[in-house]
């Protein structure tokens, strides 16, 4: 079985009460990034635990089989991804959301460019 990831860190906007996120502009910013790169990655929020992280991956890139060791939701926002959580597969289009319990081992393979945003719970404040 996969090692469990660690949590993700990084910089990420000051604590607040509310965090108001604009996905299509954050989206647009990591697309803009892509040429030249597989992957651009940046961190929206994380409060109390809980980390929001927006991911854009050019067509082909592939994130390995892993777990995680808090509930995790991906959502697409943009192209198509297929994701494989538990052996099952799920083919993600724009709108759709998974959310896994902790531990469950998967992965992600983008089939065109996409973007999705990542949440992950269970992290240190």
């Amino acid at each position: 079985m996969p090692e469990v990831t660690k949590m993700p860190t990084g910089e990420y906007p000051k604590s607040a009460k509310t965090h108001h996120l604009n996905l299509e502009a954050a989206a647009a910013e990591l697309k803009a990034k892509l040429p030249g790169s597989r992957r651009q990655t940046k961190s929206l929020a994380r409060e109390s635990g809980v980390s929001v992280i927006m991911m854009a991956m050019e067509a082909g890139d592939a994130i390995e089989e892993h777990s995680a060791p808090g509930v995790v939701t991906v959502q697409l926002v943009d192209g198509h991804a297929i994701l494989v959580a538990d052996g099952e597969a799920f083919d993600l289009r724009p709108g759709e959301m998974l959310l896994f319990q902790p531990g469950v081992v998967h992965n992600v393979r983008a089939e065109e460019q996409s973007v999705v945003v990542l949440t992950v719970t269970g992290g240190a404040q």
